[in-house]
């Protein structure tokens, strides 16, 4: 579904949230419309995906460098 059956009103623009719930199997949103229809959204968990890394750090005392 892609907007709302009752007015069109489009899914990505939520007009009102009226609560959010965390699952076992993920967020549960319960919405309000422009129009006034409730709706339900589940957004299941996903794994994780890593945007960005820097440098390992280490947890031991610094090596002198061999060089």
């Amino acid at each position: 579904m892609d907007e709302c059956p009752r007015c069109g009103w489009p899914e990505s623009e939520v007009y009102d949230v009226l609560s959010r719930h965390l699952t076992s199997e993920g967020v549960v949103t319960y919405t309000r419309c422009a129009c006034g229809e409730v709706q339900v959204r589940v957004r299941p968990f996903a794994p994780d995906a890593v945007v960005s890394s820097g440098p390992v750090v280490s947890s031991g005392p610094a090596e002198p460098d061999p060089s």
